[in-house]
């Protein structure tokens, strides 16, 4: 569950939708593959929700077949009981203790930030603001003085004093000369939490009445507008490009833009607009598309293009815009507001973990852990890692398999509520983090190390404490996991392992299609190979077919053990809203 804002914003989705989901699609024996089933796993391999509902339905039937082999060579798996194979566990118990971390970050902490982030996002705001240089590491004289004067500031506003004229005279961010401390238009993730918490919780035309703090010093916001967002807009341009003397300088202005005048004119008195666009755009870019910039997210033209765009209205014409380009002439065909929360969500949490804001959230949680579990590193286990590496090099420049006995690794590093980090257990750790391979292996980076290598192992408490092996989704992703395993040793141990390609295969085959392999010659002439170098390629080739026709008699035979049966007018309303 994603929680309360996620069940409020899918109710009217669910109520109307989970009928359709239920459906039964496909029979597979005693079993079924829903609708719902279908359009989620479907939507994995097309990547987005827009891209499944402009699939054709042939394209869906074919994904369809394919997964409906997948299944069968499942439900096969399963009731042969090749589940309990020995390595098929081992690799799933493996699985777990990478995954349950993940999740169960995801679960606390990821998923309510998506949806804080989703609501936040549903509006774009614009503000400015006075910045007032405060390093992170900075003195208490400093800081002292740093907000002595950030409230000098707010007292001018409070008083009366022009925003504006402050930020000229106070801010010390390198574009106020220019833009007067106007951010202009951002949504939430685009900036730090805190800058963009405090902005969120404002009301057009305040300022805060404290500074703000962030990694780059204090703010002080104002405000200046908030608006439903648009995501994207659809706009043409016809671009009248300045003349320029040898040295860069505009020449003849006033001629420039009374043409960029009068081609807009003739788009507003009905001329065609892409014959505009061919007749008169300088755009070299845009021209073969008829002067068509595509979907163009805010923030992404030059301000004043970027102004207009969001501005005016579908099939709108404006113009003569001004940017550092030339003069714009701009027709708006299409706009596309912010989805759905189930459509944004992974787009969302996507970007969330990217940022620095979720490692900072990461961090705190992980921190509130291993307090409640009594963590603490032992100084015996620094000790002896210290004498085993050298300062002036990094885990790079070891072999850790060879620099440590078998004794050595059941070393304990640190321990936490009856648990114990092991030297073996940072050896995996850094087997896939790449963060400490060039440090220096001081002290400070040795508890770093075993402060990071006991993150999974803190987490994996915290995991089983939550149940999560009785959570219906961790539940769904373990068993998806089992599926892909279960497929994989099918395929290798009872499909690949029945193809033989033999020699007299590999030569009755180049016999029969030989013109299919050449090469050139010394003049760049085509000839045919030798059986002996084409005999690697005919050799995969074969394997394919012969692997392919393995295949197709044990789905077949499989098929009539499980009859298949399709509702083909429940596929039909896969991501029919």
């Amino acid at each position: 569950m994603y929680g309360f804002l996620l069940a409020i914003t899918l109710l009217a989705f669910t109520v109307t939708n989970c009928n359709k989901a239920g459906k039964t699609l496909v029979e597979l024996g005693d079993d079924k593959i829903t609708l719902g089933e279908f359009e989620k796993q479907y939507l994995k391999t097309v990547g987005n929700l827009d891209s499944a509902k402009n699939k054709s339905i042939d394209d869906k039937k074919q994904f369809l077949n394919l997964y409906i082999n997948f299944r069968l060579k499942v439900k096969d798996a399963r009731e042969r009981g090749l589940l309990s194979n020995a390595e098929i566990q081992k690799d799933v118990e493996e699985y777990k203790r990478n995954f349950a971390p993940t999740y169960l970050v995801d679960k606390e902490i990821v998923n309510q930030k998506v949806e804080d982030l989703y609501d936040k996002r549903k509006d774009e705001v614009r503000a400015s603001h006075i910045l007032i240089n405060l390093a992170e590491t900075s003195s208490p004289q400093d800081s002292i003085l740093a907000y002595q004067k950030a409230d000098t500031i707010i007292q001018k506003l409070k008083d009366g004093a022009e925003f504006s004229e402050l930020a000229l005279q106070y801010s010390m961010d390198r574009t106020v000369n220019s833009n007067k401390g106007d951010l202009y238009y951002f949504t939430a993730g685009m900036t730090v939490p805190e800058f963009e918490d405090a902005v969120y919780e404002m009301k057009v035309g305040d300022f805060s009445k404290k500074p703000v703090r962030t990694m780059f010093g204090l703010h002080i916001i104002k405000l200046t507008d908030r608006k439903p967002r648009t995501e994207s807009v659809r706009i043409s341009h016809i671009l009248i490009q300045d003349k320029r003397d040898s040295l860069g300088m505009i020449i003849d202005s006033v001629g420039t833009y009374q043409k960029a005048l009068e081609v807009y004119n003739k788009a507003k008195g009905g001329e065609s607009f892409e014959g505009l666009v061919q007749q008169f755009s300088e755009d070299v870019g845009s021209k073969a598309t008829n002067g068509d910039l595509g979907n163009v997210e805010r923030r992404r033209l030059a301000q004043p293009l970027d102004s207009a765009a969001f501005t005016m209205s579908v099939g709108d014409i404006t113009g003569p815009i001004r940017t550092p380009y030339g003069w714009h002439i701009v027709k708006k065909f299409g706009e596309k507001k912010i989805g759905t929360l189930e459509k944004e969500f992974e787009t969302i949490k996507n970007e969330y973990k990217k940022t620095k804001a979720y490692k900072d959230d990461y961090a705190k949680y992980v921190e509130t852990l291993k307090q409640k579990f009594g963590y603490k590193i032992l100084d015996e286990g620094v000790s002896f890692l210290r004498s085993k590496f050298d300062t002036t090099k990094g885990i790079a420049d070891y072999n850790l398999d060879s620099m440590f006995s078998a004794q050595d690794k059941e070393m304990v590093l640190a321990e936490f509520d009856g648990e114990k980090v092991k030297i073996s257990d940072m050896m995996n750790h850094l087997n896939i983090n790449r963060d400490f391979s060039r440090m220096g292996l001081t002290e400070q980076t040795i508890r770093s190390i075993i402060n990071s290598s006991a993150e999974g192992l803190v987490l994996n408490k915290k995991a089983r404490e939550s149940n999560l092996e009785k959570d219906e989704e961790f539940i769904a992703n373990i068993t998806d996991y089992e599926n892909g395993l279960l497929v994989f040793r099918i395929d290798q141990d009872e499909l690949w392992s029945k193809v033989k390609v033999s020699e007299t295969d590999i030569a009755s085959y180049y016999q029969s299609n030989k013109t299919k392999y050449t090469k050139a010659d010394s003049t760049g002439k085509q000839v045919e190979k030798s059986l002996d170098e084409a005999k690697a390629e005919i050799s995969n080739e074969l394997q394919q077919v012969k692997y392919k026709d393995s295949e197709k008699a044990y789905l077949d035979a499989l098929r009539q053990k499980y009859p298949v049966k399709i509702y083909e007018e429940v596929l039909s309303e896969a991501y029919q809203d």
